[in-house]
């Protein structure tokens, strides 16, 4: 990973925010199941700092897919637990159902997503796992934030002092 954490306390400006999205974290999506529990689960993304929204591709028959399709609202965690400084972007939003279910192999554009998220997450063996799963139905969603809260430092924001 390219990302390193300025000394900074605070939010996450523009471009700390795309540098910072742009790295392979693992997100987490919260979902709220059918009798309202939440339901978390890890997802790779790609983030679309045109439209300022997530893409995150799911398996067709997923917990969090169903969810979705019932309860559209979410959170969607993007942390950096490598460095003290714990970078994080927390949103809350909306997702919506681009497309499918359908087969990567099927879809020209989830094709190209699942490519380059398996490239950026597996790296070189990122390649062999899109080719090996591109008949496997997915669904791909779109989170749309309404409220975003972005942090970075090894200092408490002066709320919590």
């Amino acid at each position: 990973m390219a990302f390193e954490p300025s000394d900074k306390i605070g939010g996450l400006g523009d471009d700390e925010l795309i540098r910072f999205l742009a790295e392979p974290w693992n997100a987490r999506i919260a979902t709220v199941t059918p009798d309202g529990w939440p339901y978390l689960t890890p997802v790779w993304y790609e983030y679309e700092a045109d439209r300022r929204c997530f893409l995150v591709v799911g398996r067709e028959r997923a917990d969090w897919i169903r969810h979705i399709r019932e309860t559209p609202r979410v959170a969607l965690h993007v942390a950096d637990d490598l460095h003290a400084q714990h970078t994080r972007v927390l949103v809350q939003g909306l997702a919506e159902i681009v497309e499918g279910p359908v087969a990567p192999a099927a879809s020209p554009r989830l094709g190209e997503l699942t490519d380059r998220l398996s490239l950026r997450y597996l790296g070189p063996y990122g390649p062999a796992y899109a080719a090996r799963t591109a008949s496997r139905p997915r669904v791909l969603v779109r989170v749309v934030p309404e409220r975003w809260r972005t942090w970075t430092g090894q200092e408490w924001h002066a709320r919590y002092r």
